[in-house]
């Protein structure tokens, strides 16, 4: 029996950026194994893949940045709305929608966060900005629909936490829920010793320097502003690399006023990643709020300690010591949890007089194993190398939910008329 036409649907196609990062090696996993599908977007493309732009005038409003409020407010709810007939008329001729957030209904939807428990962790700290953003009103409106009223067949959710936040805020059925964690490539994402040289001489980085690396397009709800006030406190032997989408002036200016704006470099969107995890002697990563964090995976396969909060899924396989170490969102935690991890003796290794491998060894080793437990085994990676589908697959820390994992397409419960309430 031949496999269904699967049509992928998210805001923005392209391989930066969490959710568009899983949804580009969906696309690329199912092509390679053959699986007739097709992604819709009103943004992004990529060579070789079938990728069809609708509604290319949303793509043009800024969703990144310092308008990124104005924009989404704009596209979002626009893009769902719109987008909607197209997709009755692909499930009317047998199609498999899959979405990632950008549909009022569908076959299978991909939760990669509640906001509902965003949200509450923002009141908790005592953060109440959101609420001057009417996105979140569409947001819980959206949620309240094709959550709460079941608009789709299976619930794919990329950790626990995010089962436990769906069945918690939503009510959603657990034999709806299939959890599925995401995936990353650890060809691409690898350890590689002296791949660093030649991005801090581009940078004017001493080589002597101990890197710290931030990498997040929301600023705030991933902690920026912590990590900057731990600088001080570290000494001129640390810098920092922030590498993002949001708007640096704010941060900036508190560089400047902790005097510490010399050793910040904000360097925007990168396409380079694991050369920049590479480069780092240690990840830091104070979020607020996560569903599941790729960059903590990605930075853990290319060898480089994670010193980060234990929200979204990072507690599953952060052990202290081992794959890095948790941290509190305040910079006197972060300051102490660095110094005390570099100043371990034995810690680094390197013949005296030269720049030593800042890098801690007991990560070097622990990380892909940590990652390596989390996922279970190591998985048949859907991402496969461009040589095509006979390529041997690669291996995958995680697993990406693709055309290979089943309960994306076959445990999808025959359809009910338009994917009404169950």
């Amino acid at each position: 029996m031949a496999s269904p036409k699967i049509v992928q649907v998210l805001r923005k196609f392209s391989a930066a950026g969490g959710v568009e990062t899983v949804a580009y090696e969906l696309q690329r996993a199912r092509q390679q194994a053959g699986v007739d599908a097709t992604s819709l977007c009103c943004a992004g493309a990529a060579h070789g893949m079938n990728v069809q732009t609708v509604l290319p005038m949303l793509g043009r409003l800024p969703t990144r940045g310092r308008w990124r409020h104005l924009g989404r407010l704009l596209a979002v709810p626009a893009f769902t709305l719109m987008i909607a007939p197209a997709l009755l008329r692909a499930r009317e001729a047998g199609a498999v929608v899959v979405s990632h957030g950008d549909t009022l209904s569908g076959d299978v939807l991909v939760v990669h966060a509640v906001n509902r428990e965003s949200l509450h962790r923002k009141c908790a700290e005592g953060s109440y900005r959101w609420l001057a953003n009417p996105l979140h009103a569409w947001v819980e409106a959206r949620d309240w629909w094709v959550l709460g009223q079941r608009r789709f067949q299976r619930y794919v959710a990329v950790s626990r936490r995010i089962e436990e936040e769906l069945v918690r805020h939503h009510a959603v059925p657990r034999d709806r829920i299939v959890v599925i964690p995401n995936g990353i490539d650890l060809d691409r994402f690898c350890s590689d010793a002296g791949a660093d040289a030649d991005l801090r001489a581009d940078l004017a980085i001493p080589a002597v320097a101990r890197l710290l690396l931030f990498v997040g397009h929301e600023f705030t709800r991933k902690g920026l502003s912590h990590v900057i006030d731990a600088l001080p406190r570290l000494g001129p032997d640390f810098h920092l690399l922030v590498v993002g989408t949001d708007d640096p002036a704010r941060f900036a200016a508190s560089a400047a006023s902790h005097g510490v704006a010399g050793r910040v470099y904000f360097l925007g969107p990168r396409g380079d990643l694991p050369a920049l995890y590479r480069a780092a002697d240690a990840f830091v990563f104070p979020t607020g709020y996560e569903s599941f964090s790729l960059v903590c995976m990605e930075a853990l396969a290319c060898g480089t300690p994670i010193f980060a909060t234990r929200v979204g899924g990072i507690e599953d396989y952060l052990v202290d010591g081992e794959a890095g170490f948790a941290i509190e969102r305040n910079g006197d935690d972060i300051a102490a949890r660095l110094q005390g991890a570099f100043a371990k003796p034995g810690t680094y290794g390197a013949p005296e007089g030269r720049r030593p491998r800042n890098r801690l060894r007991l990560c070097m080793a622990g990380g892909r194993g940590a990652l390596r437990r989390h996922a279970g085994n190591d998985h048949a990676c859907p991402c496969r190398s461009s040589s095509g589908a006979g390529a041997k697959p690669r291996r995958a820390a995680g697993a990406t939910p693709g055309a290979t994992h089943r309960p994306l397409v076959a445990d999808v419960p025959q359809r009910r008329e338009c994917g009404g309430p169950r």
